[in-house]
């Protein structure tokens, strides 16, 4: 990703609208960096502190440590989302490859009975 598409990309991390497909590329692209991590910290904490003093929220004020724990939860869920991808391609692939090797075996034995 580029810096000019991260920057884009910016406003739809903090409000969490950013696709899926974007977000590892994002991730990725904030933690190699340092210029866009510190304009999206920047742009998280100004969002972010905003929101929490318009709700008159009483949470944290550490929101350098929230937008770190926000995207290493963010790091687990797409690496379990790949994980599951994974898994469901290959119980696809085996499913097709018994589908295939029952097919065979009903010909081979349909012809043998021939």
């Amino acid at each position: 990703m580029s810096c000019r598409r991260f920057q884009q990309q910016i406003n739809k991390f903090t409000k969490d609208e950013i696709d899926p497909e974007d977000l590892d590329f994002f991730i990725a692209h904030a933690k190699k960096c340092k210029d866009c991590y510190e304009e999206l910290e920047i742009n998280y904490m100004l969002n972010v502190g905003l929101e929490m003093i318009e709700n008159d929220d009483k949470a944290s004020f550490d929101l350098a440590g929230q937008l770190k724990k926000k995207i290493s939860q963010l790091e687990r869920k797409a690496d379990l989302r790949y994980k599951f991808n994974t898994c469901n391609r290959i119980i696809v692939c085996t499913a097709y490859s018994c589908i295939v090797i029952s097919f065979i075996a009903s010909l081979l034995a349909y012809f043998r009975v021939l």
